[in-house]
């Protein structure tokens, strides 16, 4: 007996507001621990009032007692004569205390199931909070608003990952937007390799680049001073981080009396001269004696020479940084005070890629640092560090070279960050390249579309909860579509994005080969020539 579009239910205090209005699906014929199959009989299936409902990607809901679950349709099989069968992954309940994850009380064979209405997609995907941002609207809904809860996404860190070109960068530069809406005195640094966010915050950030940033070399850790003054493969090269550590305690020492300090170590970020670090290595040399031993020493000397003396190196190891800029540079790169513009980026396009490391390393652990000394203060503050291609400096283990200090600061960054207000955003398009250490910290993925079957199995594995009819979507997604499971949602979501203005965009467009070559150039000879001198230059 055909059963009728709609039933009627009776309404309780667990919220059953237009349960008696939705369209009927069909039953459910078996269920396990993580979904159910839903059986829909002929005529409904012809029905087009319900095609929607019965596509991949839909949101179903079954009513019990005073509750009501929710589950969204991974898979479409056919039924035999006409009928049809809907694999669906639970999402969770709804009942008198809201919307929650997770499944109290499962459905039985029989019972009936409808099709999800818009006021209930509200409930589960865009609660009604002042902590909560809007970044899209719920797939297929084009109305229902898809949102991200602030202070679950910030605490526990996220992820945007995605293939080149599916909108990773605009997606960063949308969500930042909104949080810089809601909270306008927000601390936020973008590490930037390619040069992309500048133009994006334009209006409410501060731009900083080789050119206007100095970063003093004395405020290197040991581990920074080893990887730039001795080499990737320093673990072969003992005797010179052992000259290097008893000659930069030395050098250090000689400022130390001007700091007043009761503790001085390799680490302590105070001034010291290179001309000082020089001369301790020329005394510890002179006081050996045999030929052989000379060697670290000389190479050691002229590795900081080299630096001294390359002009690419300048806004690390410039004569004028030897004056004490610490305070300076915090206050203007973490935003100390706001005054209407939250968001430093930061151009590492113009760092030597010998020390890019180095330059990452230095900036994410004085983040953690000021963060972590300054969390007993009554004026501390979070700060949320934003890292674009995030798989260049926080590498997994096979890729990891065996010292790499932008990877290890970053990773307790991920580990220990929460603690001390210091939020991480990671940004990739090979989340197979990174660190499984740093991404499993992750409480919230952003996933765009996927090709890569290796990085979709390294998403699959480090998304906190979520219904394979998610991760399955993910080659088939379109630009500027994601799927968000985490802390930062109510339940894993996919989301058609928000369009931002132009002006508010990341530069990250790529040239359009076609309409560059229909064109022919006048000002060629220019165009080589200022590009020559700007090469010349190293500026861009």
């Amino acid at each position: 007996m055909p059963l009728s579009n709609s039933i009627p239910v009776a309404q309780g205090p667990g919220g059953h507001d237009g349960i008696r209005q939705a369209p009927f699906i069909g039953n459910v014929a078996a269920v396990d621990a993580t979904g159910f199959t839903l059986s829909v009989d002929p005529e409904h299936a012809r029905d087009g009032n319900l095609s929607n409902h019965l596509r991949i990607g839909a949101t179903l809901k079954i009513p019990i007692g005073q509750e009501q679950l929710f589950g969204v349709v991974r898979e479409v099989q056919s039924g035999g004569a006409g009928a049809l069968h809907l694999i669906t992954d639970m999402l969770g309940q709804h009942g008198p205390g809201g919307f929650s994850r997770g499944i109290k009380t499962f459905p039985l064979p029989g019972n009936a199931a409808f099709a999800a209405s818009e006021a209930d997609l509200e409930k589960i995907y865009a609660p009604r909070s002042d902590s909560v941002i809007r970044i899209g609207t719920v797939h297929p809904s084009e109305t229902v608003p898809a949102s991200l809860l602030t202070e679950k996404l910030l605490s526990k860190h996220f992820a945007v990952l995605g293939s080149t070109g599916t909108g990773k960068s605009s997606t960063v530069a949308l969500m930042i937007h909104r949080l810089v809406e809601k909270c306008p005195n927000a601390h936020i640094v973008i590490l930037d390799p390619h040069n992309e966010y500048a133009s994006a915050f334009s209006s409410n950030g501060v731009h900083f680049s080789t050119e206007n940033l100095k970063l003093p070399y004395w405020l290197m850790n040991f581990e920074e001073h080893v990887e730039i003054f001795v080499g990737h493969d320093a673990h072969t090269r003992q005797a010179e981080v052992d000259i290097l550590k008893r000659c930069l305690l030395a050098a250090r020492k000689l400022a130390g009396p001007s700091y007043s300090l009761n503790k001085l170590t390799v680490d302590t970020p105070i001034p010291y001269k290179l001309t000082d670090l020089l001369k301790m290595i020329d005394n510890e040399l002179g006081s050996f004696d045999k030929a052989e031993d000379v060697r670290p020493f000389l190479r050691l000397k002229n590795k900081i020479e080299e630096l001294r003396s390359d002009q690419r190196y300048t806004f690390m190891f410039s004569g004028m940084l030897m004056q004490d800029t610490l305070t300076d540079l915090v206050t203007r790169l973490l935003r100390f005070p706001v005054d209407g513009r939250p968001v430093s980026t930061l151009d590492l396009s113009g760092v030597p890629s010998d020390i890019v490391d180095v330059v990452v390393s230095l900036l994410s652990r004085l983040v953690f640092d000021f963060a972590m000394w300054s969390r007993r203060h009554a004026g501390a503050v979070p700060i949320l560090l934003v890292c674009e291609e995030a798989h260049r400096y926080v590498p997994n283990a096979e890729s990891a070279r065996r010292i790499q200090s932008a990877r290890q600061s970053l990773e307790r960054i991920a580990k220990e960050g929460r603690k001390y207000g210091v939020s991480l955003g990671l940004v990739s398009q090979r989340p197979s390249d990174l660190s499984e250490a740093v991404l499993s910290q992750c409480g919230t993925i952003v996933s765009m579309r996927m090709n890569n079957e290796k990085d979709r199995r390294y998403v699959a594995d480090a998304m906190p909860e979520g219904g394979e009819s998610f991760l399955s979507a993910l080659p088939s997604l379109q630009n500027r579509e994601c799927v968000i499971a985490g802390e930062g949602v109510g339940c894993p979501i996919r989301v058609g994005l928000d369009f931002l203005d132009d002006h508010r965009r990341p530069a990250s467009n790529d040239p359009e080969f076609q309409e560059s070559w229909r064109q022919d150039i006048d000002c060629l000879e220019e165009l080589v020539n200022d590009t020559i001198r700007n090469w010349r230059r190293g500026t861009r």
